[in-house]
Order: C-alpha cells, then structure tokens, then sequence
C-alpha cells in the first residue's frame, strides 16, 4: 500500500513536470497503471498465504481441541471424587459441631444443677 502512494506520488510529480507530451503522459499513464497492477497482485499474493496459513492451522487447532475434550473427561471423575470428599468432610463437621453443642448444653446444665438451689446470681452485701 506504501509502495503504491508512492508510485502515484512519483507518477503525479512526472506528470507535473513533463512537456504534456502526449507519449510522455500515456507513458505515465502506463507506468502508473503497470504499479496499481503489481500492488493489487502483491495483495493477492499476500491473501493466498494468508488463506494457507489459516488452513495450515485448522487441523491443529482440531487436535489441541480434540485434546482439551478428552483432558476434561479425563478430570472429571477426579472432581467428583473430590466434590464427594468435600460433602463428607462438611458432614462430618456438622456432626462434630453437633455433637459439640450438645455436650456444652450438657455441660452447662449439670453446672447449673450441681449448684445451690437457693443461691442468688447477685452476691448479697
């Protein structure tokens, strides 16, 4: 794209300064469509290699894919576990806390039976 304003620079420049000769102006002419030809061609070019890397690319991109399925049904059964291991653990802490405030009630009542029944909570002056 550089190289072609640049040749339409130049071409405008020639055209400027020539005699407006009629053969020096079809020259131009010529010159400058010989250029808009060979850039439009380069850009062409560049497309179809483009175009080629993409194709060249897809059956990787396919595998890696392919792959990331498989390493996802590989992790699966692994989560799961863990998932399951997660649920018995919190279970198993639920009971223990359970099991913990109970015996604090338990604690806290044979306190409260051990003492005097007539006793104030307030001492007496």
């Amino acid at each position: 794209m550089k190289r072609m304003i640049f040749l339409a620079t130049v071409a405008a420049a020639l055209l400027a300064f020539s005699a407006c000769d009629k053969k020096t102006s079809d020259d131009l002419k010529q010159k400058a469509e010989d250029a808009k030809q060979k850039a439009e061609a380069k850009a062409k070019e560049a497309k179809e290699a483009a175009d080629r890397q993409i194709e060249k690319a897809k059956p990787k991109l396919k595998e890696l894919g392919d792959k990331a399925k498989e390493a996802t049904k590989d992790a699966q059964p692994k989560l799961e576990e863990l998932g399951k291991k997660a649920k018995d653990a919190t279970e198993d802490a639920i009971e223990k806390t359970k099991q913990a405030a109970g015996s604090a009630v338990e604690n806290l009542k044979n306190a409260t039976s051990a003492s005097p029944a007539g006793a104030s909570p307030t001492p007496t002056p």
